[in-house]
């Protein structure tokens, strides 16, 4: 019995046994290994890998938030910069163009059609003795001579209030050889219209303001030029210096 259990150790048995001894170590380091590269794999998940990736997308965030921010600075500091050029050059051009004369043309013509409208009457009630004669020679009553008739003659009173015809500013207060006691009154627009043949109790003086209708003196018998003419008041009308018909003023 000894002798066939010796054999059997020392022949195939014992390369069995070696066999079966070689797999289980194997067995046994292939096990630990994989166990070992399981756990160094969730370490790097869970530790540097995650991290490193959540840091790089980090870094990427904040280089893109930098980009972002110095656009932002330097669109902003070119608008300024733009806007600075942009005001220099507009002071530049309202200082060197050239004003344009048209809109003080403009200016004068709303100035001049916006004045107010005067209105004209007759400076006393009654009719008319003597018209507007124009270029036309009349012959006058009093002197006999064959000349012409600046004015118109309305019959009045002595002593009749004469009001002046339209509003504007007394320009004179005069005693003329011929005509007498006269007042001038300029109503604006080359407008001027005098009354003579005034007593000597004129209510107005030079530069005086009157409204149309107001009192300016009364009828007397100083214009010596018409003295054989019935009691009456001379009234002439000027235009831009030329006699014109008080009566078209009037109408």
């Amino acid at each position: 019995m000894k002798k066939r259990t010796k054999s059997v150790l020392s022949g195939k048995g014992f390369y069995i046994a070696l066999t079966l001894s070689v797999a289980m170590v194997g067995a046994a380091c292939y096990f630990a290994y994989t166990q070992n590269t399981d756990e160094m794999t969730g370490e790097v998940n869970s530790g540097f890998g995650v991290a490193s990736v959540t840091s790089i997308a980090d870094s990427e965030q904040d280089v893109v938030r930098i980009q972002t921010n110095v656009t932002k600075s330097a669109v902003s500091s070119e608008k300024a910069s733009e806007t600075s050029v942009t005001k220099e050059e507009a002071v530049f051009h309202a200082e060197t163009e050239p004003q344009d004369d048209s809109e003080d043309d403009s200016s004068e013509e709303v100035q001049e059609t916006g004045k107010q409208t005067i209105t004209f009457s007759m400076p006393v009630d009654g009719e008319v003795l003597n018209e507007f004669s124009g270029e036309n020679l009349v012959k006058s009553k009093t002197t006999g001579a064959w000349q012409t008739h600046n004015g118109i003659d309305i019959k009045a009173a002595a002593g009749d209030v004469v009001m002046a015809s339209g509003s504007g500013t007394v320009s004179a207060v005069e005693n003329d050889p011929l005509w007498g006691v006269t007042v001038s009154i300029d109503h604006g627009n080359g407008i001027v219209t005098k009354y003579s043949n005034l007593n000597s109790g004129v209510t107005v003086q030079a530069g005086q303001q009157v409204s149309e209708g107001e009192e300016i003196g009364a009828v007397g018998e100083s214009a010596d030029i018409e003295s054989k003419e019935e009691s009456h008041l001379h009234f002439e009308a000027l235009k831009n210096g030329s006699y014109t018909n008080p009566l078209d003023l009037i109408q």
